[in-house]
């Protein structure tokens, strides 16, 4: 047992389960079938962790999970240092960006987790949260933006709202959010992080704020953190901006090593764009922000982009 105590948590999920299949009677060959199954690496959010989803979901899994009803959960629990596991799917892409986490142990998908000083809650079964995106959630919150109006057309449960809030002072976040889930646990974090007055919701399609004169003309800096693309919302962000211009913050997915020639493509559209609705701005990269690996030779990147006369 002392010598278990020492052991990292990879090792020690093997040495628990594997002294677990030890009362099944399974050969050698399917013991060790099943523990070259065992994740060596997982996602903890507040009390749930969450593995991969090729994990322990073999046929013959299957089967001894259903065997053995939750003690290979328990386990994970106990060494992990949770109350719920989750196993991880792919988040289907567009705007309501829906997860797609299987409860596998727990009464509820619900955590709260914290980050960077920031408290969110949700429920990893209905919204996603993507832990490969930190970097740039800390990113945002290093701005200096007390005197700015900043829009959030991808707002989500607050992913860059809530840093821009808390630790950037922003002085007001337009959110828009169409996921109604979202949107619930949104308003429980404003108030979780302090910052409910500082923050409106507009619920519903972001079309919708074509129509707002407290928005369009208004923006100092624009969040278009919208993957696989965010091209939807350009025309939106370039109306909102005052009419001195300020910043957008585009994400979108580039062949890496080609992020360059992309960022080029992207400005010469915002360009189009802005002259087509008679706003005539000048648009300069300032920063390629490179978030993580996305798919085999796709990164997620963010470009900086000032917006100007």
């Amino acid at each position: 047992m002392e010598l278990k105590n020492h052991l990292n948590p990879y090792t020690k999920l093997q040495f628990s389960i594997a002294k677990e299949l030890e009362n099944l009677g399974l050969s050698d060959s399917k013991k060790l079938e099943l523990l070259q199954q065992i994740p060596s690496r997982w996602e903890k959010l507040g009390d749930l962790v969450l593995i991969p989803e090729d994990s322990l979901n073999s046929k013959i899994w299957i089967e001894v999970l259903s065997i053995l009803n939750d003690k290979i959960w328990k386990i994970f629990c106990e060494i992990l240092e949770v109350s719920k596991v989750g196993r991880q799917n792919k988040i289907k892409s567009g705007p309501m960006r829906k997860s797609q986490v299987e409860l596998l142990y727990g009464d509820n998908g619900v955590v709260l987790h914290k980050e960077n000083g920031i408290i969110f809650e949700f429920d990893a079964t209905r919204v996603m949260f993507s832990s490969g995106n930190i970097s740039e959630r800390i990113r945002m919150s290093k701005f200096t933006c007390s005197n700015e109006i900043i829009l959030d057309l991808y707002a989500g449960i607050g992913y860059y709202t809530l840093p821009l809030l808390v630790h950037s002072k922003a002085k007001l976040v337009h959110a828009c959010e169409i996921n109604s889930d979202s949107i619930k646990e949104l308003k429980k974090n404003l108030i979780h992080n302090g910052v409910p007055k500082k923050c409106i919701i507009h619920e519903g399609d972001n079309i919708s704020i074509l129509s707002k004169p407290e928005i369009i003309g208004k923006i100092n800096r624009v969040m278009l953190g919208l993957l696989p693309s965010s091209e939807n919302g350009w025309s939106l962000a370039i109306n909102a901006l005052d009419s001195a211009g300020g910043m957008l913050h585009l994400h979108g997915n580039a062949v890496a090593k080609e992020e360059k020639q992309w960022s080029e493509e992207v400005i010469n559209k915002l360009k189009k764009i802005s002259d087509n609705i008679n706003r005539n701005f000048k648009f300069k990269l300032e920063h390629i922000e490179k978030v993580k690996s996305y798919a085999p030779k796709i990164n997620h990147i963010v470009l900086d982009i000032r917006v100007f006369k």
